[in-house]
């Protein structure tokens, strides 16, 4: 974190407008690698994201302020961009920064130049330039990546403050080369509200004393805390990003810009909707460089601004020529930078570009699940960009290995994969199930803690919340269970996934429960489905059943459970020798049931029951990872826990009852759908009791009913049902089933 200086540099045929944390390392920079001689300050040192917001005030009009000097001296450019940025701060809300900005002004005066081409002064102290290695580490590690500079002195192992300090140099040198870009990582808009480019976040901050900086009115985004703290003093640095985008302001662009949108909605609808759903895109900074016309470099008045390689007035769109546009004539490299190139082909770790990735899977696909390998196939080679898919699945059908050979195909082909999960189990769960597949040099794993975040991998399984730590870098995007919370409600997380992805990338979603955002968009043809309605086994889905109880009632000696409850209970763990997960929709009923269960255990109808085969757990559970995996090695029979383990669970024998399913607040449809899931998964025991157990038959419990019933008449249809699957299913309950005439079944 620090402060950045506006500044202005001419030399070797060039007029350079950029800001810096240390204006004399970029000065001495210009001067050795591009011949620089003249240099001033446009501003006091100032926040980044305030920098960056004069730089682009600057931008908005500069080649204007440029023409109205054209018939002046150089003095007067000066003069127009201090009236500019001046107004410019006028519209901010940062009070002492305004009058710092206007002293400094005051005190400016045209002459008061750092440097002087004439008598070619030097530097004052040494100035230690980066080499070109270190230059090459630092952009590699960047590319496709978002990081703050401490993330990247962390992952480079730099710990001493002169190692930072020339890393601070070696970012500066890359943005002045337009190897690496810099985004202030809150960015004023108007007034008070600022820009999270990080996460999205848009709003008023509070302003505060910030130690960083030292500035008294510094902000930190309040949204993306989780992720490491922001503040409006603090650079993001990117590489890779093929394009920037830069504002033109000819008339002709005006125009453009005005009927962009329309023109977008017509010809461009899926990515127009991608723009919506996304939001305000990442504004990048980069140096602004006119080449000055011969009259000009002997201080002669200014005719006008060209753009470098363009022959047209206008804009570079990078820093130096010889950063991407046409070498002029008198460039020269600098020292540490010789032959080095800004942009270079791409390198894919384990092979070659074009190399065939080696896919081994580790299950042989059913019917529905080929068929929907290779419909995402042919939806991979498709040449429509943005467009997005969903494999609607029934749960534990196998999507997830059914996206391999699509994963397989784009890795072939030298381009980069994200699979992305807002659940960190499903990280730990599938990442070495993608390393089996591609080989563990292909894959990188990342999630809080993980400790890979600077290891480079073209297949990357990492937490939604990663996600925010890339930039435009991957080709494919495959969402899984991108309806588990917290994804579904978290604005940042869904800017995080789609800033992630090239603008040209296409996404798949992998799901069991869609969202209607997604279910609408697909009626509407923009997004493809596929589906998958049974499971590997051919076994249908169990169909849950609703029983209208009161499950638990509380009285004067305490809560009570339901005698139909109680013979559920021991129904599934004796006669049916199966584990039962227990769902309640609160924390708090977790524990009144738990504790009710154990008290009941040893008396009729739980006269088998010990207390200790009854455990309760939540999210708050300091212990819930070890009852998890205790109740997954069979130590205990009973679980009664709220929703956290409504997916990404697989427990081979087990039996379902949801107390008070009617609580739509909690148990929707979609997790409904998942809890009914658990049962059957087991080709060895592919069936199970699911009962909804509540005083009243919610339309939520309809609905995932209704769904449920959908994919099995699907899967029939289709003939993915094994046909002998009545007589099986049918001697496995003569084997296990007693009626017991249950009351108030429906």
């Amino acid at each position: 974190m620090g402060l950045f200086s506006l500044y202005l540099a001419q030399g070797g045929g060039e007029r350079l407008f950029f800001l810096s944390p240390n204006p004399v390392f970029d000065f001495t920079y210009l001067q050795r690698s591009r011949g620089y001689g003249s240099f001033a300050y446009l501003s006091n040192p100032l926040p980044v994201g305030l920098a960056v917001y004069l730089l682009f005030a600057l931008q908005k009009n500069l080649r204007q302020e440029v023409r109205a000097v054209s018939g002046g001296q150089f003095s007067q450019l000066l003069e127009q961009l201090q009236n500019r940025s001046l107004r410019a701060m006028g519209l901010l809300a940062y009070p002492s920064q305004k009058d710092a900005l206007r002293q400094f002004w005051k005190n400016f005066s045209p002459g008061s130049f750092f440097f002087r081409e004439v008598g070619g002064a030097a530097p004052p102290g040494p100035v230690l330039l980066p080499k070109k290695d270190e230059l090459d580490e630092v952009e590699k590690l960047l590319a496709g990546r978002l990081l703050r500079e401490r993330e990247i002195a962390r992952l480079l192992g730099l710990g001493s403050a002169a190692q930072k300090n020339h890393l601070t140099g070696i970012l500066q040198v890359l943005c002045l080369t337009g190897r690496i870009f810099l985004l202030p990582a809150l960015l004023p808009l108007k007034g008070n509200v600022v820009f999270c480019q990080r996460c999205g976040w848009e709003g008023i901050p509070r302003l505060r004393v910030c130690r960083g900086c030292g500035s008294r009115e510094c902000a930190v985004c309040p949204e993306c805390l989780i992720m490491g703290e922001l503040s409006l003093c603090e650079p993001l640095y990117t590489a890779g990003r093929p394009q920037v985008f830069l504002p033109d302001p000819a008339p002709s662009h005006r125009l453009f810009s005005l009927l962009a949108p329309v023109i977008r909605a017509f010809f461009d609808p899926q990515g127009s909707r991608r723009r919506e759903a996304v939001g305000r895109e990442r504004v990048l900074c980069h140096p602004l460089i006119f080449q000055v016309p011969d009259a000009l470099r002997s201080g002669s008045p200014c005719p006008g601004l060209v753009s470098p390689g363009s022959g047209r007035p206008g804009y570079s769109r990078s820093g130096f020529p010889g950063a991407g546009s046409p070498r002029q004539e008198g460039e020269r490299d600098a020292p540490a930078l010789q032959g080095a190139a800004p942009h270079r082909k791409k390198e894919i770790p384990g092979g070659e570009a074009g190399q065939r990735a080696d896919l081994r899977l580790e299950v042989e696909f059913t019917a529905p699940q080929a068929a929907a390998a290779g419909a995402l196939l042919e939806f991979g080679a498709e040449a429509n960009p943005h467009r997005e898919c969903l494999v609607w699945a029934a749960c534990g059908a196998g999507k997830t290995e059914v996206s391999f050979p699509l994963i397989g195909e784009v890795l072939a082909a030298g381009k980069q994969v994200l699979f992305t999960t807002p659940r960190r189990d499903v990280v730990l769960e599938v990442a070495p199930r993608l390393a089996r597949t591609f080989g563990s040099r292909q894959v990188t794993a990342l999630y809080g803690g993980s400790g890979n975040q600077g290891r480079q991998s073209p297949l990357v399984v990492a937490t939604t919340h990663q996600a925010l730590r890339f930039d435009q870098h991957f080709d494919l995007v495959i969402l899984d269970e991108g309806d588990a919370f917290p994804y579904p409600g978290s604005r940042m997380l869904h800017f995080g996934v789609a800033q992630a992805r090239r603008q040209e990338g296409k996404v798949v979603y992998l799901t069991a429960t869609p969202e209607k955002e997604i279910l609408a968009r697909a009626r509407a043809g923009l997004v493809d489905i596929i589906k998958i309605p049974a499971r590997p086994h051919g076994f249908p889905l169990p169909e849950p059943r609703f029983l209208k109880i009161q499950p638990v009632r509380t009285t004067r000696r305490g809560p009570v459970l339901h005698g139909d409850l109680l013979a559920l209970i021991k129904q599934a763990v004796t006669r049916f020798r199966a584990q039962l997960f227990l769902f309640v929709p609160t924390v708090e009923l977790a524990r009144i049931v738990g504790e009710a269960l154990r008290a009941a255990a040893g008396e009729p109808p739980l006269e088998d029951f010990s207390p200790g085969w009854i455990e309760w757990s939540h999210a708050g559970d300091r212990d819930r990872l070890q009852k998890r995996e205790r109740f997954f090695a069979g130590k205990f029979p009973v679980l009664v826990t709220t929703t956290i383990m409504e997916r990404g669970v697989t427990v081979p024998r087990v039996h379902v009852l949801v107390i008070n399913a009617d609580q739509a607040a909690v148990f929707d449809a979609p997790t409904l759908v998942q809890i009914a899931g658990r049962c059957g998964r087991s080709a060895s025991y592919p069936t199970g009791e699911v009962w909804f157990l509540a005083p009243r038959v919610s339309r939520e419990m309809d609905d995932a009913l209704g769904q449920i019933r959908s994919f099995n008449n699907e899967a029939d249809r289709a003939g993915y049902l094994r046909p002998d699957y009545p007589f099986v299913l049918q001697e496995i309950l003569r084997k296990e089933t007693v009626k017991d005439g249950l009351q108030g079944c429906c």
